[in-house]
């Protein structure tokens, strides 16, 4: 996967992917779980950050999900295909999206963002 392409990408809705970084420490969730990957909200940005312990399949996997969780969590008013989504369920999501578009790149996941019903880049 070409990381350095997803930099600044436009995402829908207004907000902005500033980029995908990959992290050699172990990472944990917010209990304290071993995690693959994370994304931080500031604002309209979007950072992710994927451990390193990763196939290209599982980071692409990890990308779809945290972009789809992010996207939900952070919009005001989220579509209502993912407004009942748990952590399960994005991960489901991203398992799919994977199968369907292949390695996570912008025009995919741009695709499966519009799939869950996000709007348009403005």
């Amino acid at each position: 996967m070409d990381l350095e392409s997803f930099a600044y990408l436009q995402l829908p809705g207004g907000f902005i992917l500033r980029g995908i970084e990959i992290e050699d420490a172990p990472m944990l969730d917010a209990i304290g779980r071993p995690a693959l990957a994370k994304a931080v909200i500031q604002g309209n940005t979007i950072d992710i950050t994927l451990a390193a312990a990763q196939v290209s399949g599982e980071m692409s996997v990890s990308v779809y999900h945290e972009l789809l969780e992010a996207m939900t969590v952070g919009h005001a008013h989220p579509p209502d295909a993912v407004s009942d989504l748990n952590e399960a369920g994005f991960e489901a999501a991203a398992i799919e999206a994977h199968r369907r578009h292949g390695l996570a790149n912008p025009a995919s996941v741009i695709t499966f963002l519009h799939e869950y019903g996000f709007p348009e880049c403005h």
